[in-house]
């Protein structure tokens, strides 16, 4: 937990205006009237403050990514180098208006996974993954965001890297490098 952080009233009323979702505007609505209540702030309020924070960062993270311009151009084409911690490699293509769960599929055919597991992309500063209500404060955005979208506002470009985590149990974790952008 960050310490550093103060918490205020003043702040709350900052993050409402920021979020337009209707479930951090609870949040902050509940420990406004915890801080009302009460002159001390304690764990809970830190945990809820440190909660609301990071709800906001996503959905910051949300919307820059939505408002990101694809870089490529039309119809661009991946050649993407995946390689499991184990040291196996594949090498794919795929198109850019793929979504992610596409290339997951792919992934999941190649490497021989089972399905039905939870998995993450990082890529960038983002994480991108199914919708899940057990999980939903995990993600950035979901994984129906277009490869080309997703890269691109990540400002990734040839040679760079980014990452895939299947099975959070097995923690099975994948580099996937971008060998050509056609």
């Amino acid at each position: 937990m960050k310490e550093n952080i103060k918490i205020n009233k003043e702040k709350l009323k900052e993050l409402e205006k920021q979020t337009k979702d209707k479930f951090t505007k609870l949040l902050i609505n509940d420990l406004k009237k915890k801080l009302y209540s009460s002159k001390e702030i304690g764990l809970y309020e830190r945990l809820d403050f440190e909660r609301i924070l990071n709800l906001a960062k996503r959905e910051e993270n949300m919307n820059r990514l939505k408002n990101s311009k694809n870089l490529f151009g039309h119809h661009s084409v991946f050649t993407l180098r995946i390689i499991k911690n184990s040291g196996k490699k594949r090498e794919i293509n795929i198109d850019g208006d793929a979504p992610l769960s596409r290339l997951r599929e792919l992934i999941q055919k190649e490497f021989d996974l089972e399905p039905g597991h939870l998995y993450e992309f990082r890529i960038g500063e983002y994480s991108f993954g199914p919708e899940c209500d057990e999980w939903q404060e995990i993600f950035d955005i979901l994984d129906n965001f277009k490869l080309d979208s997703a890269i691109s506002g990540a400002k990734l470009e040839k040679g760079d890297s980014f990452y895939f985590i299947y099975d959070f149990g097995e923690n099975i974790k994948f580099k996937i490098k971008i060998k050509e952008i056609k």
